[in-house]
């Protein structure tokens, strides 16, 4: 019998997170015609339900609001999706292939050749790039943000490109972290989550999953609790049984932490990495930007031989205002102006390492401090990104940074003061948003949380689907080499569960 406000369910693969792990996995078992449940935390939202405001929005949809951060000195947010979609649902559908020096690495260092062969991997990125409607901005979208980093680019022979996207249809309405208002942009709540449903996929959503049942070393299904809508605080508990497998997908904090919750050691929760960054933004007088049409993220200069890649970055104006300096009248003046602004972007490739643990008091508990060379990295992203702005006409700079460096810059000799600051703690304000490891894969149990088929070293049926299993962070946009990984991962399955049937 069961219990007031209790959920019980079954599948043969319950699938936990709906984001661009979990959702692919979904769409490729469930188009094999295998029983699939997908458990989400967040909401399962309309894009009509979604404000237009992006603070508004952005509440809704990111966990604990981006206050999520590691612990030190100088703490830096991690932003993660909390909604149908996860992170694919607030992000611009940035589209990078794989780099072929990191599928390299982990076929030499992890063992992983089988998982990302080259043909395989790359009839995997084909299929996806087809169904998620992939092509390179157009220049009718690109907006003022952008074309002013394609002038910088063109004046100083840097080698900037349009950005290519999962967004074939896009208007330029620059609304891509409050959801496209067209649902042009492919994110995984648009795209493979309705898929996965037409092809007889179910999905819950509010259901916090809080514990892996193991039973006998094998995964046997999930309990949490259900949340409110409007509340985001428990109403109920659930448990559902999965026939087949469980498989993970909560992303690099969420995922370690549910693993631990669960029983699991060994490698869960090491090795975390990211790509964390910094923005500066610009004023441009002579021409408006118009910041408010075109692509939210159309145009970057990929400089990956030096750890970084530089984006263009747009903000709906109550965010935007946020970076402009100044108080009193002096800020007032720059906010009757606000059409004259451009923001731009740096992610970079740290090569610190960190871990994750489950907090004291609920959440995660995430240790990751940049390395001194970390910091010399971005500090010489900025500096570039400053000289580009006064290249492209800016009169003058906002760098957002501590250290004693003005909050107003006049000058393109001015970068200099960044390349030559020896910050402290909290000096650059960085945030991050692509996140890797903590249950990497390989063939050694001592490298790695996951073997190369993606299931755990310590339980049975037991599968991660998500950034986590990236032994190394990569250094572009990750979530198209997810969704491509876990193709390839899935369809396996797929296939061991078609010979079974057949046997």
């Amino acid at each position: 019998m069961s219990r007031p406000g209790h959920v019980h369910d079954e599948a043969d693969f319950v699938i936990v997170g709906t984001g661009a792990g979990g959702a692919t996995a979904a769409r490729v078992l469930a188009a094999a015609g295998l029983d699939v449940l997908m458990l989400e935390e967040g909401p399962d939202l309309a894009i009509e339900e979604r404000p237009r405001e992006a603070v508004d929005a952005l509440r809704i949809a990111l966990r604990e609001f981006g206050t999520t951060t590691s612990t030190g000195l100088a703490p830096i947010p991690f932003l993660q999706g909390c909604i149908v979609g996860g992170s694919t649902a607030i992000n611009s559908g940035i589209i990078w292939r794989m780099p072929e020096d990191v599928r390299r690495d982990w076929i030499e260092r992890f063992g992983l050749g089988e998982l990302v062969d080259g043909r395989g991997l790359g009839r995997a990125f084909e299929i996806l790039e087809e169904e998620l409607e992939v092509e390179p901005t157009r220049a009718d979208v690109l907006g003022g943000n952008s074309e002013r980093m394609a002038l910088a680019c063109e004046r100083l022979g840097l080698p900037g490109k349009p950005i290519t996207r999962n967004a074939r249809r896009c208007v330029g309405s620059n609304q891509c972290l409050q959801g496209c208002p067209e649902r042009a942009r492919q994110s995984m709540d648009n795209s493979y989550v309705p898929r996965a449903r037409r092809d007889g996929a179910r999905l819950r959503d509010l259901m916090r999953v809080e514990q892996v049942v193991i039973e006998d070393g094998r995964a046997t299904g999930v309990r949490g609790q259900t949340l409110d809508k409007v509340t985001r605080r428990p109403v109920g508990s659930f448990e559902v049984h999965a026939r087949r497998a469980v498989i993970v997908s909560g992303g690099a904090i969420q995922t370690p932490v549910l693993l631990r919750r669960s029983g699991l050691r060994g490698m869960v929760g090491e090795r975390f990495q990211a790509h964390p960054g910094a923005a500066i933004v610009g004023r441009f007088p002579d021409a408006p930007v118009g910041m408010g049409y075109g692509a939210t993220q159309g145009y970057e200069v990929p400089m990956r031989e030096r750890g970084f890649k530089i984006e263009s970055l747009s903000l709906p104006p109550e965010m935007l205002a946020t970076r402009i300096a100044g108080v009193g009248p002096e800020w007032q003046e720059r906010l009757a102006h606000l059409d004259q602004f451009a923001q731009w972007a740096v992610q970079s490739r740290f090569k610190a390492q960190g871990s994750v643990r489950p907090g004291l008091f609920g959440g995660a508990r995430v240790s990751y401090a940049p390395l001194p060379s970390d910091v010399r990295q971005i500090q010489e992203a900025l500096a570039l990104m400053v000289r580009m702005m006064f290249a492209a006409g800016a009169s003058e700079v906002y760098p957002g940074l501590g250290g004693g460096i003005p909050d107003v810059l006049t000058s393109p000799e001015q970068a200099d003061l960044i390349a030559n600051l020896k910050p402290k703690p909290g000096d650059i304000h960085l945030v991050a948003s692509h996140l890797f490891g903590t249950a990497c894969a390989s063939s050694d149990p001592k490298k790695g949380a996951v073997r190369p088929d993606l299931m755990s070293w310590e339980v049975r049926d037991l599968y991660v689907m998500d950034a986590c299993v990236f032994p190394t962070n990569m250094g572009v946009n990750p979530q198209h080499s997810i969704m491509a990984v876990v193709w390839r991962a899935a369809e396996r399955l797929a296939n061991q569960e078609r010979l079974a049937k057949s046997a």
